[in-house]
């Protein structure tokens, strides 16, 4: 009875940490938000899809217009055609940019696209392949359709339809508003005034919280409009040829706004790489106030050509920067002429994706720093030498070392598929069936040293048994080789330098600690009572345990298998000095993190946490391993003096 007060404060702790994560991300309020946004229940924003809500408002705009909207079946969609039209994607010049690089972005293009064209199905007369021909009826998107030739040639006579470059006829405004045309002017209009009433109340915490669940719905929902007129696969009324439309007249755009960059001589830009809808515009041996200049013209420019609202708009500029491939780039990013500090961005490269360990986000992102701001190939190796040193040694914290993928369930791989998660949850199964993750939980791994020629897979350890088996040390040239070295060289290669060569090139270090097993240097007829129990304790189960290291404890550099080398013997007190500070420094090290660990979760140091998100907890692990030195130095001690 002493002790049910645990229980019951544990679950009060999950019930207000859930409770704190709902207020943090906002959950209930931006979903209210949004219900009452697109008109439909609460429950339904979690568990419908984007295609219920286009319809929800769609349909509310429809109905005064005595518009019914079309159910094509499964084979009515099977057999529409399929889209001809693909976005514009250039292929990027990859390579080191150290001029300022202009990025404009078209805001909103396809909703803006659909606006200024009044591209939508009630608005479209179908290809013109099938117009003029006969009175009989054509295929159009899942179902059919039929359009009188004399209606026809009386649009045409009057000027009345635009034609988009994949040959669809539309009639124009004029003639009739289509229906998501309306909606989707409606929502960027209504967007923009809540964004102006964010400005007005900046103060006003609650309302500001209401304003951005509102201005981010409107701005999803706009975004997704396209997607419902193209889903050809599941969708519930597509369209290809608004689809096509669209992309094509998208594709377009971005090209003539390419054309006319580069055809005028008094930008003496270049574009260098463009994506569906923005342009990264090079402007060689200009200043970053240039660079704003010219973007400024440019954004004007392009938008006069445009019907509104299409509109160019400059984004930022980057300098210096890095093109990698399609979708990959990094640079320091400046968004107005007066900033002086550049904010570090990376787009679609290791320093932001999820599928890699820790240690190549910080040492690919601390690599492109150091590029940017000195341009230095010199201290790049420099750094990057230093920091494979260091892991080489062992010197490193074990958390950026740890791989995190996704458990797609037991049935969710292959017959004999050779995936960690999958490994370790067998290995699991087998002590405990109920520590199985869950479908789409990350499992956390590690990859350890091993015999030669030993399977990878064979090599795939949890952090936990990590943490636990003194013997096991991470695989330093796998993680070198195959994690860090191939994302550098991504980028690096693009200035000639080969992480490789600097790797190859390197001297191969292993740090080993003064045996931490008990013993050590001392013979074992020598050895005190207490250090021969310790030794027979400490169970070896790797190889590597019955090795320590032969250098002199008062780093002279010279070798000894006696703990002290006969130089240094000869001087017995600066001997005992220089220990006794390591053994000072060593427990002060363990005592202080011991200290943050406990005030960390509240606790006596005996149920301490185990949670692999906390980077006390390998800290203490190491200074814990470390601190096994202390008994082996005070013992040398002993026998010395």
């Amino acid at each position: 009875p002493y002790s049910r007060w645990v229980v019951l404060e544990y679950y009060l702790d999950r019930v207000n940490g859930n409770f704190e994560i709902l207020n943090q991300l906002d959950l209930i309020g931006r979903t209210a938000e949004l219900a009452k946004l697109f008109g439909i229940q609460f429950y339904e924003v979690l568990s419908r899809g984007s295609q219920f809500r286009v319809e929800s408002m769609m349909l509310r705009i429809a109905k005064p217009k005595n518009f019914v909207s079309v159910s094509p079946s499964i084979q009515q969609r099977a057999h529409m055609r399929a889209p001809e039209y693909l976005p514009l994607i250039l292929e990027p010049n990859s390579r080191f940019y150290a001029d300022p690089m202009i990025v404009l972005d078209f805001q909103s293009l396809y909703p803006s696209i659909i606006i200024g064209y009044n591209y939508c199905f009630s608005t479209c007369l179908g290809r013109i392949e099938h117009l003029g021909e006969d009175t009989t009826s054509f295929e159009f998107g899942a179902s059919h359709l039929r359009v009188p030739p004399k209606m026809l040639k009386a649009l045409l006579d009057k000027n009345l339809l635009t034609f988009s470059p994949c040959g669809i006829a539309f009639v124009k405004k004029r003639v009739r508003e289509g229906v998501l045309p309306r909606m989707l002017s409606e929502i960027l209009n209504t967007r923009l005034m809540v964004k102006k009433s964010m400005k007005l109340h900046k103060n006003n915490i609650t309302l500001q919280r209401v304003l951005h669940s509102r201005q981010l719905g409107l701005k999803l929902i706009a975004n997704v409009t396209y997607g419902y007129t193209a889903a050809n696969f599941s969708g519930r009324m597509p369209c290809v040829e608004i689809g096509d439309s669209v992309v094509a007249k998208g594709r377009e755009t971005l090209e003539r706004a390419i054309k006319l960059v580069e055809s005028t001589e008094r930008w003496g830009a270049k574009v260098v790489y463009g994506d569906t809808d923005s342009l990264f515009v090079l402007c060689p041996g200009r200043s970053k106030a240039d660079a704003f200049k010219i973007g400024a013209e440019i954004a004007e420019a392009v938008t006069k050509e445009n019907p509104p609202p299409v509109k160019l708009k400059l984004e930022k500029v980057y300098q210096p920067s890095i093109l990698q491939t399609k979708k990959r780039y990094v640079g320091y990013m400046y968004e107005s002429a007066d900033q002086e500090t550049p904010i570090y961005e990376a787009k679609g490269i290791e320093t932001v994706r999820r599928d890699g360990c820790p240690v190549v986000a910080k040492m690919l992102e601390k690599v492109l720093r150091i590029l940017f701001e000195t341009c230095d190939v010199s201290k790049v190796r420099q750094y990057t030498c230093r920091q494979f040193t260091k892991i080489l040694e062992g010197r490193v914290n074990l958390q950026d070392f740890i791989f995190a993928k996704e458990f797609r369930g037991e049935s969710g791989y292959k017959p004999g598929a050779c995936v960690p998660a999958l490994e370790l949850m067998r290995k699991w199964k087998l002590t405990d069936p109920r520590r199985e993750p869950r479908q789409g939980q990350r499992v956390p791994y590690v990859i350890v040293s091993g015999p030669p020629l030993v399977p990878l897979i064979r090599l795939v350890r949890s952090p936990d048994e990590l943490l636990a088996n003194e013997g096991l040390k991470i695989n330093a040239n796998y993680y070198i080789t195959k994690a860090i070295i191939p994302p550098l060289n991504r980028c690096l290669l693009l200035i000639g330098a080969d992480v490789n060569q600097w790797y190859n090139e390197l001297p191969r270090k292993t740090l080993m600690l003064h045996n931490t097993g008990g013993g050590g240097g001392l013979p074992a007829e020598k050895l005190p009572a207490t250090a021969t129990t310790d030794q027979q304790m400490h169970k070896k189960v790797t190889i590597s345990q019955y090795f320590s290291t032969t250098n002199c404890i008062v780093d002279c550099g010279k070798q000894t298998h006696h703990g002290v080398c006969n130089d240094c013997r000869q001087q017995p007190q600066r001997v005992l000095v220089h220990v006794m500070n390591k053994v000072n420094k060593l427990e002060r090290k363990l005592e202080l993190t011991e200290k943050m660990c406990r005030s960390c979760c509240q606790r006596t140091f005996e149920t301490a946490c185990s949670s692999l998100d906390c980077p006390v907890m390998f800290s203490l692990n190491r200074r814990t391993l470390e601190h096994k030195q202390v008994q082996y130095y005070r013992d040398l001690m002993e026998h010395l003096f």
